[in-house]
């Protein structure tokens, strides 16, 4: 007959089995933590899905909303343009008209006060109609070496009566400085920003001009000691027919904008570095700078 097993035996036996059970929930412990570090990827992986799903659902309701904003703007300038043309044959008889009126009554200042008026209206009215025409057609840029410092003086000059004479002018830069562009399109943005300028500082201040040429690029910059332009309205003061001035037509520059867009630039506005004032920053491909005028007509 068999005797009970020795309980040394026994010892061995629950030892080994107590192993088995610990080996066993040691491998359960391993393999929870790997499931819930799964499903913690899974679910920051939902999560990053829904927060693109989100933003791409955004991107097509601003998309959208540019879209229709676009088409009203396009349909917008097509009956603008039709109206600055029939408006502009009359203009042009009143103008004919007022200085023919204005030689009759010489002789009187007081109607000659008037019809000073009268033609300072029509040149507003002129001038509005101007920039709806060139804010309605992509402009076509006629590059030849233009030398910037000689830009810059005819703006000035052009742009005097809007400065007055209690703005002081620093100049800054590159003498000698040149580049490819289309020399009366960039002409009319100088002008729009000096007069912008000098409206904004009201007769009195500093209007700085900066070139900054480079080997790709040219940066000219129009700084004034105005007001500045109020936070958040950085961008909008592009927009077509938007204004903060009582008289101003809210198309300068947008049409400003259009022409240096046009010769592959950008026109933006920066912070002033506490100066006060805004700075405006026009920033143009310069493949054809050279300082003692020569050009490289493959970099333009």
């Amino acid at each position: 007959m068999t005797g009970a097993p020795a309980t040394g035996d026994r010892l061995a036996e629950l030892q080994a089995a107590f192993e088995v059970f610990t080996g066993a929930t040691s491998v359960l412990e391993q393999q929870y933590r790997a499931l819930q570090a799964h499903v913690q990827a899974l679910r920051a992986e939902l999560e990053e899905k829904q927060r693109a799903l989100t933003a791409s659902i955004e991107r097509q309701r601003c998309l959208e909303s540019q879209a229709l904003r676009h088409s009203r703007l396009a349909a917008m300038g097509e009956m603008a343009a039709t109206l600055a043309h029939e408006v502009r044959n009359p203009l042009g008889a009143m103008e004919l008209f007022v200085g023919m009126l204005d030689e009759e009554v010489a002789d009187r200042p007081s109607a000659r006060r008037l019809t000073g008026q009268i033609a300072s209206c029509i040149a507003d009215l002129n001038h509005f109609v101007t920039n709806i025409l060139d804010y309605t057609r992509l402009p076509e840029p006629k590059r030849t070496l233009v030398d910037l410092d000689g830009l810059v003086d005819d703006a000035l000059l052009a742009g005097a009566p809007a400065l007055g004479p209690g703005v002081r002018i620093e100049r800054r830069g590159a003498p000698g400085a040149s580049c490819a562009l289309d020399r009366g399109l960039l002409l009319q943005t100088l002008l729009n920003l000096v007069r912008n300028a000098g409206e904004a500082m009201d007769g009195n201040g500093t209007l700085t001009i900066t070139i900054e040429p480079a080997e790709r690029w040219v940066r000219l910059t129009v700084a004034d000691t105005g007001p500045g332009i109020p936070a958040g309205r950085e961008e909008s003061i592009f927009a077509p027919f938007f204004t903060t001035k009582e008289r101003g037509t809210g198309l300068g520059l947008a049409v400003a904008r259009t022409a240096v867009a046009a010769h592959g630039g950008t026109l933006a506005i920066r912070p002033s570095m506490g100066q006060g004032g805004a700075v405006f920053v026009l920033t143009l491909p310069n493949g054809a700078w050279a300082s003692d005028g020569t050009t490289n007509e493959g970099d333009v």
